[in-house]
Parts: C-alpha cells; sequence; structure tokens
C-alpha cells in the first residue's frame, strides 16, 4: 500500500497556529488585560474660611474729652503712688520740711491723662505750696492745727467702690475745678457735713443734668455724707 504525503501550504500553517492559540487561551484561564481608567484629578480641599474677628469693646478712655468722671477713679487708684511721689518731690525741692496736706486730682489739660494738686506746708516758711504751679502763699496759724494727710490711707478705688454703692453711674461727670480733694476731717480743721466721720474725707461735686451735688466719702467707714438744706 502507497502511502501518500499530504504538502501543507505555510499559509495554512499560519491559520491554524492562530485558532491554537486562541484555544489555548481560553483553556489556560488568561484573563484579558484590564482596561486602564484615566486617573481624575484630586481635588482640592477648601481651606477652611477665617473666624469672624472679636467685636470686642475698647476701654473706655480716662479723661475722655478731658473731664473726669467717676468710673476713671478705678484707674486713679493704678497711678496714685506715682503721681503723688512727683508731687512730694516737687515740694520737697521748694522746702525740705514740706508736708502733704491736701490732694487734688483731676484732668490734664488737652491730655488723656490726671493732673495731681498737692498743697503742703512748710513750718521754716509758715507758708502753703501748690505743686503743680509752684505758687506759695503765706500762712500765719498754728502750725499744730495744720492736719497732715496720710498717704497709707488713701484709697480711690474704695472709693469708686462708694460711690457706686450710692448708685452713681460711672459716666457721671466731677466739676473740673474741683475734681477729687482728699484731705482730713480734723476737730482743729473740719471738712465735710457736721456728721462726718473725723479722719481722710474725699469731696466731689458731680454734675448730672445740669445739678450740682456735693458728696463727701468718708475713708473709715466708706459712708456717703451730704450737706443737707435745714427745715
Amino acid at each position: 500500500m502507497t502511502c501518500r504525503r499530504f504538502r501543507v501550504s505555510p499559509g495554512w500553517a499560519l491559520v491554524w497556529m492562530a485558532a491554537a492559540s486562541v484555544l489555548l487561551a481560553g483553556c489556560s484561564g488568561i484573563s484579558a488585560p484590564t482596561p486602564l481608567i484615566a486617573e481624575s484629578e484630586a481635588t482640592a480641599t477648601p481651606s477652611p474660611s477665617p473666624a469672624p474677628a472679636l467685636h470686642l469693646t475698647p476701654p473706655p478712655e480716662r479723661c475722655a474729652g478731658g473731664r473726669l468722671r467717676v468710673g476713671d477713679l478705678a484707674t486713679v487708684s493704678d497711678e496714685w503712688g506715682a503721681g503723688v511721689q512727683a508731687a512730694i518731690e516737687s515740694a520737697r525741692a521748694w522746702r525740705p520740711d514740706a508736708q502733704l496736706v491736701t490732694v487734688q486730682v483731676g484732668c490734664a489739660p488737652l491730655e488723656a491723662g490726671f493732673r495731681w494738686q498737692g498743697r503742703f506746708y512748710s513750718q521754716t516758711a509758715q507758708s502753703f505750696y501748690l505743686s503743680d504751679t509752684g505758687l506759695s502763699e503765706p500762712a500765719e496759724l498754728d502750725p499744730a492745727s495744720v492736719p497732715v494727710l496720710p498717704l497709707d490711707q488713701v484709697n480711690f478705688r474704695e472709693l469708686y467702690l462708694a460711690l457706686a454703692r450710692a448708685r452713681v453711674e460711672d459716666d457721671a461727670e466731677l466739676n473740673p475745678a474741683t475734681g477729687v480733694t482728699v484731705r482730713l476731717n480734723a476737730p482743729t480743721d473740719p471738712f465735710g457735713p457736721p456728721d462726718t466721720p473725723q479722719g481722710v474725707v474725699y469731696h466731689v461735686a458731680v454734675v448730672e443734668q445740669g445739678i450740682v451735688q456735693d458728696l463727701f466719702v468718708s475713708g473709715s467707714s466708706w459712708t456717703v455724707h451730704t450737706y443737707r438744706d435745714e427745715d
């Protein structure tokens, strides 16, 4: 028996090899490549908006408009030491034996600051001296009758609290001609209404609605005293 040989053309061989490759790929479980997905651009996270600025109430200006008010007395307490020391140095330059008798606190002209006027007495000069003006005036009196102001008993913060308890408003103005006057109420030199206790006394002239009311505050009891019209 004669065997016939079949000749396969190169084109059919290529077709057969391609079909075999497809069959082998399906049987081996090899999956098709995953299509690439274009990455989206990252979205910027918005930054939080800044917190709104706090609307803080500015502190009240002392001596606003050149006027001393009751509310300023708490600040006077903070500056009392330096203010009275400057007055003392001025008086001691005038006479070494000068002693403080009266202090008057007001507002400095054209400034948002306090004016300190000390009234001093010198036995050697037999005169009074004003520290803020430098003027002196003779005084023919018994030196023992001149009450010296004890500085360690002066307290403007307590004065402010005493006026607050008496329901005097912070914005109440004080007479610019007198401001706050501090001196002793002594038997030899009375200061204040008859019922005012002896010792340090503060005088303020409160101006409200065009009416001036003189108030005397005792530094020993922190009570307010006024002159009353006699019936």
